[in-house]
């Protein structure tokens, strides 16, 4: 089976070179290699085209995010002709281990109904960072499975997933072309790989964990800050419900359990990150009403008007939660 890796980079530096060393250094080696560069400042395009001339670049103008980043190296490589069967997309801040393309790859060549497949990663001290996905219902936290446990062969066994990382994923081809690429309203990252495995899983696709493909990935270089993750992170989140769950789910369930939640931890610095989401979320649902509408043409006429109800109704709770919070602070001063 034909192959591409593909790599994003943003301001990498010396991660970057690292990542794409141990990709040269694969065995077997892939066909083709492409780095879409996102505008970076610090000379990681120039660092990239004067150490692996063999990898073809691609310099975006600006920083584009994950989604639109990625889509830009996919629509390349399925234009050619004729175009890999499969795509790998790999994080900047990976390492991969000798064999993990051949390991990766080898569930898409035997199964045709598998349409992405993902990796046993870890942390560099070893412990396991990734080794599929789950979303709780109903707020659609995502949680990798395996998080920070040691690595006793507990997940050697390849099987299912509900969902994968797209920090070290590969793709059939042509499943992408079937269910498009990557949503780009999930800026600048999160989430657009749980939107995209749900995706193929509609259209009747497999995901498949592969424990045999291994790395070492370092995690959220690109968004150090983590108000500024949380923040973008429940954007994402938003966005996927949004487009995805029933809309009785959404007015029953998940606004019961993104209440609770609200009432529990809204005045926390999570609050903070959740009433940048609600707005952002409300200034995108037109976006995020089309992109559902073009997955399931018999939406209802009210929708919007529902959602918007949805997230307004969340915000005035959050806001009744920082009111609630500074009046019994001003009291327990006036007390002293």
């Amino acid at each position: 089976m034909s192959n591409a890796v593909l790599v994003l980079t943003w301001n990498g530096g010396e991660a970057a070179m690292r990542c794409l060393e141990a990709v040269a250094a694969l065995d077997p080696p892939p066909d083709r290699v492409l780095v879409v560069d996102n505008a970076s400042s610090d000379g990681t395009a120039a660092q990239v085209a004067a150490r692996f001339p063999a990898f073809d670049l691609i310099r975006n103008p600006r920083n584009l995010g994950f989604a639109a980043g990625m889509n830009v190296g996919i629509k390349a490589l399925l234009a050619l002709d004729p175009p890999p069967e499969s795509i790998v997309l790999l994080n900047q801040d990976t390492l991969v281990d000798p064999g993990w393309l051949g390991a990766i790859t080898a569930p898409l060549a035997e199964d045709m109904r598998i349409a992405a497949v993902g990796c046993k990663i870890r942390y560099a001290d070893g412990r396991i960072q990734h080794a599929g996905v789950r979303l709780d219902w109903p707020r659609a936290v995502a949680h990798h499975i395996g998080w920070y446990e040691p690595d006793t062969g507990q997940y050697d066994a390849a099987c299912e997933a509900e969902y994968l990382t797209a920090a070290a994923i590969a793709l059939r081809a042509a499943a992408l072309a079937e269910v498009g690429l990557f949503d780009e309203g999930f800026w600048p990252a999160y989430f657009e790989d749980i939107d995209l495995g749900w995706r193929l899983r509609r259209a009747g696709y497999l995901l498949r964990y592969e424990p045999r493909a291994t790395l070492i990935h370092a995690e959220s270089l690109s968004l150090r800050d983590p108000l500024t993750r949380s923040a973008c992170y429940n954007r994402g989140r938003l966005r996927f419900v949004l487009k995805s769950y029933a809309l009785d789910d959404l007015e029953g369930p998940f606004a019961a359990a993104e209440r609770a939640f609200l009432a529990e931890h809204g005045h926390h610095p999570e609050g903070r990150a959740l009433r940048y989401a609600y707005s952002e979320s409300l200034a995108a649902l037109p976006g995020i009403v089309a992109a559902r509408r073009a997955l399931e043409p018999d939406l209802p006429s009210e929708t919007t008007e529902r959602l918007r109800d949805l997230l307004l109704s969340l915000r005035r709770e959050l806001a009744g939660v920082f009111y609630r919070r500074a009046t019994a602070c001003a009291a327990e001063l006036y007390s002293l």
